[in-house]
């Protein structure tokens, strides 16, 4: 029987196939920047999959960074959809700062447990997605690089 099992949730998504859904933009985007915080983080798809979610930050006042955060044990993708934001990660053995540029179109591959940090140095507003490994986003707020734990998600 328990052979069975595998061969069972391979084939049951074709006979009962999951719904599709659609998440809007318009359903993400801060009603109102300024009251909502520099900072915007929204769930888009979540609980949908065991192996993936996605999450948009929005950026909306120039200037702005992230908390420093890592995403424990899950592996996260960003994709820059607006505007031009650094991806401050800490790597190494060292533990030495690294700065990447994001400009729309740019992905960035975040391994699992590294510290990183988005930042806003423009003038201008910056969207990104997440995408992480899991079903939905995990991971902890940190006081300073190498910091504390101020916050779990």
């Amino acid at each position: 029987m328990a052979s069975l099992l595998p061969i069972i949730s391979d084939i049951l998504p074709m006979i009962i196939p999951a719904a599709t859904q659609v998440i809007r933009a318009r359903d993400l985007e801060p009603s109102h920047p300024t009251v909502e915080g520099p900072i915007i983080q929204r769930p888009a798809v979540v609980d949908k999959s065991d192996k993936m979610c996605a999450s948009v930050v929005f950026m909306a006042r120039p200037h702005q960074a992230s908390p420093i955060r890592h995403n424990s044990e899950q592996d996260a993708i960003i994709y820059a959809v607006s505007g031009s934001g650094i991806l401050v990660v800490k790597e190494g053995f060292k533990g030495q700062l690294h700065r990447h540029e994001l400009s729309p179109g740019d992905f960035a591959f975040v391994p699992a447990w590294t510290e990183h940090q988005l930042c806003n140095e423009t003038d201008s507003d910056v969207a990104f997605v997440i995408f992480q490994g899991g079903a939905r986003p995990v991971g902890v707020e940190l006081s300073d690089w190498a910091g504390q734990v101020i916050s779990q998600r």
